[in-house]
C-alpha cells in the first residue's frame, strides 16, 4: 500500500476520531470548562507514561521487526512471543507500582488525592492495555492497514459513547474515567479480530533467543525517553502556567494544543503507519533520501494549507468546539500552528532515527529539546504570559528541525561510505 492511500485511510479513520472528539470536547467544555480541560491534559499525559512503561514502550520495535522478517515466520513469530512476554511482564510489575502509589501519583498530577481510585483502577487494567497495544503494533508491522484503522475507528466511537456518557453524568470524574475504561474495553475487540483475521501461530515461548529481546529493549529505551520526556515536560510546563498563572489559563493552552494534536493525528499517523515499515525495509542511502523527499512533496503542503486553514477558522473553532468563554484562545494560535508546521517537517528525519536503531542519538536529541521546551516556556512565559508557551513552542521545533537535517546529512554520508544503512 503506498503513501497516499495510507494518508487516505488513514484520513478516514483520523475524521471518525476528530469527529468523535469534537462532539467530546463540546460536552467536556460546557460540562466542566478550562478548569476540567487542564485536568484530563494533565491525567492524559501520566497515562501516557504508565501505558509505554506497561508494556515495555516495545511497539515501535514490535512494528519494525515484524515488517522486516516479512516471509521469515519463525524469527516473526519468536519477535511477536518475545513482545507478549515483555508486556505481561512489564504490564504487571508497572501496575503494581502504580496501584501502590496511586494516592501519590494523583496528588501529583491533580493536586489532590481524590482521584487515586481512578489510577488504581488504570493499575489493574494496564495489562489488558499493554496487551491491546503490543497486537496493534503487531497488525501495524503486518502491514495490514485497513485492520488496523478498523479496530482505531471502533475505539473512537467507543470513546465518543462512554466519555459523552460518564461526563455528563459525574463531570470531571467520569471524563478521567472514561479515559481508562476504553483503553481498556477495545482489548476485547482486537484480540477477536486477529484470532480471525489473521494468520499466525503465536505461541508464548519462554525459550526464545536473547538476541530478540534485546532488539526490542534497544526501541524500548528510545520510546521510554521519547513519550516519559514528552509527556513529564507537558505535566511539569501546565503545572508551571497552573503555579505562575491560573488553571484556566492552563486549560485555555490544552485547548489550543488538543486542536493541534486532532489535525495533526492525520500525518503523523500516515508517517507511523506507512514509512516506519517503509523506513525499516530501506538498506540503500539513495532509497532513503529519495522516499523522505518525496514524503516532503506530499506532507508539508497539506500540512501548511491545514494549519492557515486554522487560523483563519479560528474564531469559528472557539465558538463551535468550546464556548465563548475560551476567546482568550484566539491569541494562542498564530504561533501554535507554526510550531505545528516545524514539527512535522522535522517528523520523518526523527522517524529515521527510529527504524534505524540510532538509539543514543534519539534519546539525547528528545532529552535535550524537552528540557529546551521547559526552558524557553519559563523564559517566555515570564515575558508574554501564556502566549509565552506557543513562542517556546515554535522556537524549540524550529531548533529541532535545523538539528534534525543536520544529523540526517550526517547519518546518509556516513551509510554512504559503508555501502548501505544496516
Amino acid at each position: 500500500m503506498n503513501f497516499l492511500k495510507t494518508i487516505f485511510l488513514s484520513g478516514i479513520s483520523t475524521i471518525i476520531k476528530i469527529f468523535s472528539w469534537l462532539i467530546i470536547n463540546k460536552i467536556v467544555a460546557v460540562y466542566i470548562g478550562p478548569s476540567g480541560i487542564a485536568l484530563i491534559g494533565q491525567f492524559q499525559n501520566f497515562l501516557n507514561i504508565v501505558i509505554t512503561f506497561g508494556n515495555g514502550a516495545i511497539n515501535t520495535g514490535v512494528t519494525k521487526y515484524v515488517a522486516e522478517y516479512g516471509q521469515d515466520e519463525e524469527k516473526k513469530n519468536n519477535v511477536i512471543s518475545a513482545a507478549l512476554i515483555m508486556a505481561i511482564t512489564c504490564s504487571l510489575f508497572v501496575g503494581l507500582i502504580t496501584f501502590v502509589g496511586s494516592s501519590y501519583f494523583s496528588f501529583w498530577i491533580f493536586k489532590t488525592e481524590e482521584y487515586h481510585s481512578i489510577i488504581k483502577l488504570l493499575a489493574i487494567t494496564l495489562i489488558l492495555i499493554s496487551l491491546n497495544t503490543t497486537l496493534l503494533a503487531v497488525i501495524n508491522g503486518l502491514k495490514k492497514i485497513r485492520l488496523f484503522i478498523g479496530i482505531n475507528i471502533a475505539n473512537s466511537l467507543l470513546s465518543l459513547i462512554i466519555t459523552s456518557f460518564l461526563t455528563v453524568i459525574y463531570g470531571v470524574f467520569g471524563a478521567l474515567l472514561s479515559l481508562v475504561i476504553v483503553q481498556s474495553i477495545i482489548f476485547f475487540i482486537t484480540v477477536p479480530i486477529v484470532l480471525c483475521r489473521i494468520d499466525l501461530k503465536i505461541i508464548i515461548n519462554t525459550a526464545i533467543e536473547n538476541t530478540h529481546y534485546r532488539k526490542l529493549l534497544a526501541f524500548s529505551l528510545m520510546s521510554l525517553v521519547s513519550v516519559s520526556s514528552v509527556s513529564v515536560t507537558q505535566i511539569i510546563i501546565r503545572n508551571h502556567v497552573i503555579n505562575h498563572l491560573t488553571i484556566e489559563q492552563a486549560g485555555y493552552w490544552q485547548s489550543v494544543w488538543l486542536i493541534s494534536s486532532m489535525y495533526l493525528m492525520i500525518f503523523s499517523t500516515a508517517f507511523s503507519i506507512y514509512y516506519l515499515p517503509r523506513l525499516s525495509e530501506l538498506k540503500e542511502h539513495v532509497e532513503i533520501r529519495k522516499e523522505i523527499l518525496h514524503s516532503y512533496k506530499i506532507i508539508l503542503p497539506l500540512v501548511f494549507l491545514s494549519s492557515f486553514s486554522i487560523y483563519l477558522l479560528r474564531d469559528f473553532i472557539i465558538e463551535n468546539l468550546f464556548t465563548l468563554e475560551f476567546s482568550v484562545m484566539r491569541s494562542l494560535f498564530a504561533f501554535q500552528l507554526i510550531g505545528d508546521f516545524l514539527k512535522m517537517a522535522s517528523f520523518s528525519l526523527a522517524l529515521l532515527m527510529v527504524s534505524k536503531a540510532l538509539t543514543k542519538t534519539f534519546i539525547i536529541t528528545e532529552i535535550i529539546f524537552s528540557l529546551s521546551f521547559y526552558i524557553l516556556t519559563v523564559v517566555f512565559v515570564e515575558i508574554s504570559g501564556l502566549e509565552g508557551v506557543t513562542h517556546a513552542y515554535a522556537i524549540n521545533y524550529f531548533l529541532y528541525l535545523l538539528t534534525m537535517v543536520i544529523l540526517f546529512k550526517r547519518i546518509l554520508f556516513i551509510k554512504k561510505i559503508e555501502g548501505n544503512i544496516e
